[in-house]
């Protein structure tokens, strides 16, 4: 769309579209213009179906859908907010009816223009549609889902009952760490639901999709400036250039063996992580991160529990596997052909346990600072996704 500089008041300069007469706001200038009125009072989310595209695409960012708004009313006025910048779109009249939603009295000084009645419609319309995004830094759900969760699943893991579930909940956890060791190696690797096929040989094709996969996360995790995603999926990038280039194939068919418990512990941590923060727009996590929350919590919280046993009673080891000969166990594996021990493999498994742990209370400590800088701020910006 054709963006131009447009002057709203002294010092204060917005974008406005010639062509549809709209105009952006950034969270500045939403201050600056708008004052200090509540957007929660003066506007509501309307509700987007899950899947279904929005059609309003944020000026700035390029590339993130924008949430639509409803001015109270004034229910026909186009308005939309970036999740990513928390910039607005206010299509045509949408500032002034906005503004007499806010009951703000600005100066004249800081009038805008009248600007041209225009025929375009909104581009984003649909009030049957049921779904509305949920929030990462608002509401005390953020804050209270996950330690909740995780101290129902220790209960729930603390019976017999509850870890036999468990067990068969990490399933593809512990599968999903066999082949994307393999990947991480070029390696070809098919998960299935109690053991992974994986090829001995490594693969050119299999990395050249590796790094696609990875360079598209990348490149969207940019223009959403999804700095967290951009980090992960950078680190993931680096351990497949040194897994693949850097460990000897006889040490990365040990790491494809350790990453099946690995799997477990990194992969249920990571999504436990991840509930703080967004994926890329398109991944709809605002939303499936609840439905994940509970098998990520009962299979990390299964692991950590079980290593925590094994390290004071190697009894307690899980030796076998659950298709084949015992001796095809990861364990047994790893102790016969790679010189582990009982011990060392119960400390190596804790340790990483722990390190989540610790990861985990810095993301959610994070949460909990940002949730209350957002009660201490404005009551403008309650609106602004993170």
């Amino acid at each position: 769309m054709p963006l131009s500089e447009y002057e709203a008041s002294p010092g204060i300069e917005v974008e406005l579209c010639t062509q549809c007469r709209g105009i952006f706001l950034d969270r500045p200038e939403i201050q600056a213009l708008v004052g200090h009125g509540s957007l929660s009072g003066a506007t509501e989310v309307v509700p987007v179906s899950l899947g279904a595209d929005v059609g309003m695409r944020c000026p700035k960012c390029v590339d993130p859908a924008m949430q639509p708004l409803r001015v109270k009313g004034a229910p026909d006025v186009g308005c939309w907010q970036c999740r990513s910048c928390g910039g607005m779109w206010l299509g045509d009249g949408a500032f002034f009816a906005l503004a007499r939603a806010l009951r703000t009295s600005l100066p004249a000084s800081r009038t805008i223009a009248p600007l041209a009645a225009s025929n375009a419609q909104p581009a984003f319309q649909g009030s049957d549609l049921t779904y509305s995004r949920s929030r990462y830094d608002e509401g005390m759900e953020n804050v209270i889902a996950v330690p909740l969760v995780m101290l129902l699943s220790w209960l729930f893991c603390s019976t017999n009952f509850g870890r036999l579930l468990a067990s068969l909940v990490g399933m593809p956890f512990h599968e999903l760490g066999h082949a994307t060791a393999s990947w991480l190696s070029s390696r070809i690797a098919v998960p299935l639901p109690f053991f992974t096929f994986w090829y001995d040989d490594q693969s050119l094709w299999m990395g050249l999709l590796v790094v696609g996969v990875l360079g598209w996360l990348m490149l969207h995790t940019y223009r959403e400036k999804n700095w967290f995603m951009l980090g992960a999926s950078s680190m993931v990038l680096l351990a497949w250039a040194a897994i693949t280039f850097l460990v000897p194939p006889s040490q990365t068919l040990m790491w494809q063996i350790l990453a099946g418990a690995l799997g477990e512990i990194v992969f249920g941590g990571f999504l436990l992580i991840a509930f703080h923060f967004a994926l890329p727009d398109r991944f709809r996590w605002d939303f499936w991160r609840w439905v994940a929350l509970i098998p990520a919590a009962l299979c990390f919280t299964q692991a950590t529990m079980l290593w925590r046993r094994v390290s004071a009673d190697v009894s307690q080891m899980p030796w076998g596997s659950a298709i084949g000969s015992d001796s095809d166990g990861d364990m047994n594996r790893l102790v016969q052909q790679f010189g582990w021990s009982a011990n060392h493999l119960a400390d190596f498994y804790l340790n990483t346990a722990y390190l989540c742990l610790g990861a985990l209370g810095i993301a959610y400590a994070y949460a909990v600072y940002r949730l209350l800088q957002k009660k201490g701020a404005s009551p403008l910006f309650q609106r602004v996704s993170p």
